[in-house]
């Protein structure tokens, strides 16, 4: 494969489409600089995708585009298409001429067209890709390639090695794979970690799918049966809450009607209102409509007033102006005066002038005659004089000459005695700084030493320091859970308390008593609380008490019968629902029961549970017949010894009645607990917190010390880096001085070489200087006597001239000069007369017009003054009309105002009736409601019921019921059976699947369906585990593949680059030895690549040191033994002979005319020495349009003609 062809259009410079066409072999690119030759590398590197704008010499695509000129406009796109010659197959397509296209727009938009056709940048990529072009560095070589060659870290240098070696394509194969290695671990251990959670869980699944399973037969049953017997009771509900929902309309009618009536003349009470209001409100405007009118006509007659005094004054002044006009005409006239006679004084002036200036012209005409005389002879003169002047000066500079050159031959016998003896001073100083190297050498070893040390140490701190920052981790996680378990407890409490002052949990009208005597306005005095709230139970207790309170619980304790009686009469008022009141002085508890001595009895509730002292009759009131015992078997050997009128409740909440009935069963287990162990977990909580607010402090102080510690181990650490730093710099500041020794050693031994040849030039110099005083000592002679003759010669020539100088006509042509210059002086005085006259009449007359125009305006103003009284006189006149106009208008409307006033007072007694009429129809229906809401009551209790047993909905973990709107219940409600007689055994059925389903405790109703769905997941993922072992095993296979195979190739090319590096190297310099080493050998992944040179005559010595000339050679032998080793197909050089001499470039071309065998070169160059190598020779040229012009010439043709 080659270039066959690279086209332009508006890329930087080449403005016009440009073509150049590549033959194989040698292309040279000439031109000045700034032609824009390097804008053709730039083009390539474009086109074959190059990003990096850096690399291209731009910011921006803006810049890829031509910027305009002074004669040219800008472009709007630039486009680049490099022609391939694919013949030999190089690109895996199936043409044999590859085109590849880039164009870039101002917008920022890039295209590719691959033969025409429009790709993407990862196509052109991936094709080149293939072919290993696109990732080689030197196919554009530039003199920053060159340069960086050998400025890279040899672990940097590597690249060039591997790109020569072929193996950056290996290595993008082995960084996906280590990066789908890295994925395919990570999400191994991702599986491998679901399976082990998911394990545990899957058999807790499978036992809760059976239990489900049971529990759905049982509750499918069991809700058969419920349908049946609250089918029975719904009805008889709904029949009652219909009775009364029809006697509340009745009532709620008859009220409508009375309020229809009150409406009625509400309403003509309104509409009277409204019309006073409106009458009010034009009586208003008229009156503020008449005060304003007075106001106005006041202010007419002071505009009046003001505008009069104003008329008088401008008379007076109209008087004072016409007298001033006067004055100043008659000033007029005397300027004019003034001005006539400075134009006669002016004339006179001027006739004088002209006689005087014809005088001077004759006597000047004579005068210049005999000045031409005086001239010639005084030429003659000069040059005589000048000849001399020539002839002196040459002698002064022959003596000069002469005196320099022995003064120079003394200075250079001085400066070559002084150059030997530095010449013995630089021997010395060789001696002295290769004494210097060998002791900085042996320091920088001995600091070596130091540093491996010292790192050891650090090493050892950086582990205590691991260690400190873990414990802090577990410290910080320690305070983080105590303040979780604070914080929870914290929200527990703010929850329960605002539970507590919202009343959560309780019937409406206990929470309207609470809200109502807690509140901030205290509406109800004398309540204590409920009893749940006021007593102090035992956990264990809990249960038993509650179930045996039952909604007594929400019974609220009052001071006296008043309160109790104040509390109903506010809750009737407000329509709040109902309550139950203890009023503590019409407490009368029954006589307190007896617990016998039976296995099981815990005692009298009364007696177990605590409340104040002064509250003791409510405990005995509610429990003082209640006897707590262990279980049912307790429970009815205490009923039978203790007989009717006793309730016994168990510890689970099983009780018997006093009439014999027992209620038991299981319990359905309540969020947060009961009524009574909320109140006692709120009251319990403050403790708590501040217990664990204890925790929290103590933690806080453990993680303050291991904070500390970790402190001190990082002190530790950083004291031991910057030991270790303060060593490195140590290091490098010896390894510095070995440099600077190695340096100075090297200038050392050029200063002696350059003092032994100033001693030998010094020598040349002393015999040049002596054989030239002896010649200007010759010439000396010759020139004294040209002077003699000369000096001769001027003496006669001004003799001469003094007899023409004794003539008066300049004189009198000087003095005729002069009285024309006084007479133009006087003729300038006059003017300045003249123009000041002129000016003071100007200024004169620009007064008199002032005040003309002043005059002219106060007269205009008080004619316009004359009118405005005029006008104000009729607005008066009018405003006093208006004020009568409305007088008349507010007279009637006053007494319509008094009228409407005694029609609304009759309306209003009217009103008074109705409202009483209202009231009474009103307490009638309040009646009426509290009767619909007693059923409605019943209807409620028993949907709860229904709820609790047929359509249950849980809520949402951690909301309270009493946070939620009741559910709808009408689907359910509408399809429950109508049932007028209960079916035999029905009750005994449902007791029975009640137990039955108590025994299976909670169960989980979507185990099923998630033991199905986990089994399902966890066969998936075992399979997904398998195949992800299979993936990794085969990555880990494919890395040490790529590895032995990348190590292979590169060891293989490093070897055959050293090889030619040392051949190309000692061809370029005529001598001299280089070599290539790894720097880490045994690592394949992490060693570099040094060079190591040692230039013909001098010994080996560091990169550093060599001159910008054999860095260039240098590192254009490690770049020639690149191309060589794995040659392109074609190569571009931008001036990376810039650096090479006469000398040198011979060489230079000799070896890229044998590589130009297999690899075609375009070389950017100003060395007429590659110029010569080339096969054909671009020239490129800026026009003064700023475009890059092109001329191309073949060689070959050339000779040919020739």
């Amino acid at each position: 494969m080659r270039l066959k062809r690279l086209e332009l259009q508006g890329f930087k410079t080449f403005a016009q489409r440009t073509e150049l066409v590549f033959d194989s072999g040698i292309t040279a690119i000439v031109g000045p600089n700034g032609s824009g030759k390097s804008n053709l590398a730039d083009a390539v590197r474009w086109v074959l995708g190059e990003q990096s704008y850096r690399l291209l010499r731009a910011r921006r695509t803006e810049d890829m585009i031509f910027s305009g000129s002074r004669q040219r406009a800008r472009l709007g796109m630039a486009q680049v298409t490099l022609v391939l010659d694919n013949s030999d197959g190089w690109l895996p397509v199936d043409f044999s001429e590859v085109s590849i296209t880039r164009r870039a727009y101002r917008s920022g938009e890039n295209e590719y067209l691959l033969n025409g056709s429009r790709v993407r940048l990862r196509d052109i990529q991936d094709l080149l890709g293939k072919s290993g072009l696109a990732r080689r560095t030197y196919t554009v070589i530039g003199q920053g390639l060159v340069d960086q060659a050998l400025a890279l870290r040899p672990e940097e240098r590597r690249s060039l090695f591997e790109e020569a070696a072929g193996i950056t394509v290996h290595q993008a194969k082995r960084d996906e794979a280590i990066r789908r290695l890295e994925e395919t671990q990570a999400n191994l251990l991702r599986v491998q970690d679901i399976l082990n959670e998911m394990a545990p869980r899957l058999r807790s699944l499978e036992r809760q799918a059976k239990r489900a399973e049971e529990w759905k037969q049982i509750s499918a049953d069991l809700e058969a049966a419920l349908r049946v017997w609250y089918g029975y009771q719904w009805h008889r509900a709904v029949q009652t809450l219909e009775q009364a929902r029809r006697s509340e309309a009745e009532v709620a009618a008859a009220l409508a009607e009375r309020r229809d009536e009150l409406a009625a003349v509400e309403s003509h009470i309104a509409r009277l209102r409204q019309r006073q209001a409106e009458l009010r409100d034009r009586l208003g405007d008229w009156h503020r409509e008449s005060s304003e009118l007075h106001r106005r006509a006041e202010q007419v007659q002071r505009q009046l007033a003001v505008s009069g005094e104003r008329y008088r004054m401008l008379g007076l002044r109209l008087e004072e102006l016409e007298q001033e006009v006067a004055e100043w005409q008659r000033q007029v006239q005397e300027r004019a005066q003034h001005v006539q006679a400075a134009e006669e004084d002016l004339k006179e002036a001027e006739a004088g002038l002209e006689a005087a200036v014809r005088m001077a012209e004759e006597a000047r005409q004579a005068a210049e005659a005999e000045e031409a005389r005086r001239r010639a002879r005084q030429q003659d003169l000069e040059r005589a004089r000048a000849a001399l002047v020539r002839a002196e000066a040459a002698i002064e500079d022959a003596h000069r000459r002469i005196a320099e050159l022995e003064e120079r031959a003394r200075s250079l016998h001085q400066r070559r005695e002084e150059e030997a003896a530095r010449l013995a001073e630089a021997e010395e100083e060789v001696a002295r700084q290769e004494g210097a190297l060998r002791e900085a050498e042996d320091a920088l070893a001995a600091c070596e030493r130091e540093l491996s040390v010292e790192r050891a140490s650090l090493e050892e701190a950086r582990v205590a320091v691991e260690q400190a920052r873990r414990e802090e981790q577990q410290a910080t996680a320690s305070l983080a859970e105590a303040q979780r378990r604070l914080e929870h407890m914290q929200t527990r409490w703010d929850l329960l308390q605002r539970l507590h002052e919202e009343g959560a949990g309780l019937y409406a009208g206990v929470r309207r008593v609470l809200q109502a005597a807690r509140g901030t306005r205290r509406q109800l005095t004398g309540v204590v609380g409920t009893v749940g709230e006021l007593l102090r139970v035992p956990p264990e207790l809990e249960v038993a008490i509650e179930t045996a309170l039952g909604s007594r619980l929400q019974d609220i304790v009052v001071e006296r019968w008043d309160d109790a009686e104040a509390a109903i009469a506010y809750l009737k008022r407000t329509r709040g629902g109902r309550a139950t009141f203890l009023p503590l002085d019409n407490l009368r508890p029954s006589k307190p029961v007896r617990a016998p001595r039976v296995p099981g009895v815990l005692g009298v509730a009364a007696d177990l549970v605590e409340i104040e002292p002064r509250l003791r009759d409510v405990v005995w009131l509610l429990l003082g017949r209640t006897i707590v015992v262990r279980d049912l078997q307790a429970a009815r050997r205490v009923f039978a010894e203790a007989g009717h009128g006793v309730q016994v409740v168990t510890l689970e909440g099983d009780i018997v009645r006093p009439g014999g009935s027992v209620t038991g069963g299981s319990r359905e287990e309540r969020r947060g607990g009961g009524m009574l162990a909320r109140e006692r977990e709120r009251q319990e909580l403050p403790s708590q917190m501040e217990e664990a607010r204890r925790a929290v402090e103590q933690a806080r102080r453990h993680l303050a010390r291991r904070q500390e510690a970790r402190s001190q181990a990082e002190a530790e650490m950083a004291a031991r880096e910057r030991a270790v730093a303060a060593r490195s710099d140590e290091r490098t500041r010896l390894l510095q001085r070995v440099q600077e020794r190695q340096r100075a050693l090297d200038r050392a031994l050029q200063a002696v070489e350059w003092r032994r040849s100033s001693v030998a030039q010094f020598d040349e110099q002393i015999e040049q200087v002596t054989a030239q005083v002896a010649e200007l000592r010759e010439v000396l002679a010759g020139l004294e006597a040209d002077r003699a003759a000369r000096a001769e010669e001027v003496a006669k020539m001004e003799a001469a001239l003094r007899v023409l100088e004794e003539s008066g006509l300049v004189a009198r042509a000087a003095e005729a000069q002069a009285r024309v210059a006084a007479m133009e002086a006087e003729r300038r005085s006059r003017e300045e007369a003249l123009r000041q006259a002129r000016e003071e009449m100007g200024q004169t007359e620009a007064e008199l017009e002032a005040r003309q125009q002043r005059l002219s305006a106060l007269r205009s103003e008080r004619e316009e003054l004359a009118r405005d009284l005029a006008e104000l006189r009729r607005t008066a006149e009018a405003l006093q009309a208006e004020i009568d106009r409305l007088a008349g208008q507010i007279e009637p409307a006053e007494a319509e105002a008094d009228r409407l006033a005694a029609e609304q007072s009759a309306e209003e007694e009217r009103e008074a009736s109705l409202r009483q009429q209202v009231r009474w129809e009103e307490d009638r229906h309040h009646q009426a409601l509290l009767a619909l809401e007693r059923a409605q009551d019943a209807v409620e209790r028993l949907r709860g019921e229904i709820e609790r047993d047929l359509g249950l909905v849980q809520l949402e973990p951690g909301v309270g019921a009493a946070d939620q709107p009741p559910l709808p219940l009408h689907p359910l409600v509408e399809s429950l059976p109508v049932v007028t007689t209960l079916p035999e055994g029905l009750e005994r059925d449902i007791r029975r699947l009640r137990v039955q389903l108590s025994r299976l405790g909670n169960v989980n109703p979507n185990a099923p369906a998630e033991y199905a769905e986990m089994l399902e997941r966890h066969a998936f993922l075992s399979s997904q585990l398998a195949d992800l072992k299979e993936a990794a095993s085969d990555l880990r296979r494919v890395i040490e593949d790529l590895d032995a195979l990348m190590e292979r190739d590169f060891r293989r090319t490093f070897d055959q680059v050293a090889r030619r590096f040392r051949e190309h190297f000692t061809r370029l310099f005529g001598g001299g030895t280089a070599r290539l080493e790894l720097t880490d050998p045994e690592h394949f992944n992490e060693t570099g690549v040094e060079i190591i040179t040692r230039l013909p005559g001098r010994r080996a010595q560091s990169l550093a040191l060599l001159s910008g000339g054999e860095r260039a050679l240098t590192a254009a032998a490690l770049i020639f033994a690149l191309l060589e080793t794995n040659p392109p197909p074609f190569c571009i050089l931008d001036e990376v002979d810039a650096a090479l001499d006469e000398a040198n470039i011979h060489r230079f071309r000799e070896t890229l005319k044998a590589l130009s065998e297999r690899t075609q070169f375009i070389v950017i160059t100003h060395n007429r020495g590659t110029v010569e190598v080339a096969d054909t020779i671009y020239g490129i040229s800026m026009g003064l349009d700023g475009v890059s012009q092109v001329l191309s010439l073949s060689m070959k043709e050339a000779s040919e003609v020739a």
